[in-house]
């Protein structure tokens, strides 16, 4: 139902009784300011999920009009719904829309304060005398706003500030884009900071138009040097695409010579090789400026990566010169610091050796204690000891005993527990008899 799928057509729009009232001249909104509101409401939603199903950017009242056609007529109600809309911001005219932006300080303030003002006022003027065209074109603010950030999403890492142009964006994304439609984004997100757009001498205007993709923050401006990039990445493709084409020549050329050859045709495989031998001049030139191409772009590449480092060393610099000025430390103060440390790491060894002296006792010192014990240690007379000498007489009384103890028997102790045993037994029974 007018070009939008079933599921996702709005609630309202299911009701044939509700489309009819939607397709009905709209009152006065002083009569019934709610149905007013209702009805110009649901018309946004309408129109909006047909753009979104649709893909569509910008339109006219007419283009609308042919649209959301019921029962061979349209609605009557389109051109309100349209004023409220751009009355409320949601949409504005393309030449409005496409006015470029001025990035300094007088172009802004000549724009506000000068020519919107002027431009409002004419505007006002002419809607009060000559009547809205069917025609006029409008863009979707809101719904370029939201496709524009879901493009950026699109992008790739490595394409990003880097120059592209509108040819080679549209086969990034699959050609499934529309390029009025392309051109809308592109021209929204240039206004809002994100891309940097430029126009190049090309005689295709998609190829003329050259895009700088952000990384996510505001983009720089397109320089000389990144359309220089641009140019000679764009040659390297070409000259890669040109070797491709006259190598496959070569062994095309090669295979029919071949086949002269086993034909006889001496002269013909003849004429084969000699062009042969021209393609692959052509194919070494060719390859020449291929190699001198790439070099250039290397060096450029390291160029500005040089510069990313230099820029990189500028501002640990800076931010090391901050952080010393800011913590107040300097050549000076360090060394006097590290004087009164060294002062006090001395002061304290000190205090500790203090701490470990022995005091000297009142009565002896150690060198008499130690003369007293070598007399005690070498006085022979025992009977001095607490004792009173009894262990020593002791010793002398032990050294003395003698023990007669029996000689070791010469037989086993079991035969001789044996025959003391049998003697036992013999004396028993003797003496019961």
């Amino acid at each position: 139902m007018f070009g939008i799928p079933r599921e996702k057509l709005p609630v309202f729009c299911k009701d044939e009784q509700r489309i009819n009232v939607l397709f009905a001249p709209l009152r006065s909104r002083k009569v019934n300011p709610k149905d007013w509101e209702t009805k110009i409401s649901h018309w946004k939603i309408f129109i909006r999920t047909y753009c979104e199903a649709n893909k569509v950017y910008s339109f006219t009242l007419s283009s609308l009009s042919n649209v959301f056609i019921r029962n061979g007529r349209p609605p009557s109600c389109l051109k309100e719904v349209l004023e409220d809309m751009k009355y409320n911001g949601e949409i504005q005219l393309i030449e409005v829309f496409f006015r470029k932006n001025n990035s300094t300080w007088s172009g802004w303030a000549t724009d506000v304060l000068i020519k919107r003002p002027l431009l409002w006022s004419y505007n006002k003027l002419k809607e009060s005398v000559v009547p809205s065209n069917i025609e006029e074109n409008y863009v979707y603010l809101e719904l370029v706003k939201s496709q524009s950030a879901e493009l950026l999403q699109r992008i790739p890492e490595k394409q990003r500030n880097r120059v592209i142009s509108l040819k080679q964006l549209m086969n990034l994304l699959g050609n499934n884009d529309n390029v009025e439609n392309l051109k809308l984004l592109i021209h929204y997100l240039e206004s809002t900071q994100q891309v940097s757009v430029t126009i190049n001498n090309e005689k295709d205007h998609l190829e003329s138009l050259l895009i700088k993709f952000g990384d996510g923050h505001k983009t720089t401006l397109i320089s000389d040097t990144d359309i220089g990039i641009h140019t000679l990445e764009k040659n390297e493709i070409l000259l890669t695409e040109q070797l491709e084409t006259l190598e496959d020549e070569v062994e095309q050329i090669v295979n029919e010579a071949k086949m002269h050859i086993n034909k006889k045709h001496r002269q013909m495989a003849k004429n084969l090789l000699r062009k042969k031998h021209e393609l692959e001049k052509r194919i070494q030139k060719k390859s020449n400026a291929l190699i001198n191409i790439q070099t250039i772009l290397e060096n450029l590449k390291d160029t500005n990566t040089n510069a990313d480092v230099l820029e990189a060393y500028k501002n640990a610099v800076a931010a090391f010169n901050t952080s010393v000025n800011k913590q107040g430390i300097s050549e000076d103060a360090v060394e006097d610091t590290m004087i009164e440390l060294g002062d006090m790491i001395e002061i304290q060894g000190n205090i500790q050796s203090a701490l470990a002296t022995r005091p000297v006792a009142n009565d002896s010192n150690d060198e008499d204690l130690e003369q007293e014990l070598a007399e005690l240690l070498e006085t022979p007379d025992d009977k001095n000891s607490p004792d009173g000498g009894e262990i020593t007489d002791l010793k002398e009384q032990m050294g003395a005993l003698e023990l007669n103890l029996p000689s070791v028997p010469d037989q086993d102790i079991p035969n001789l527990l044996e025959q003391n045993l049998s003697v036992t037994s013999q004396k028993q029974r003797q003496s019961l008899s």
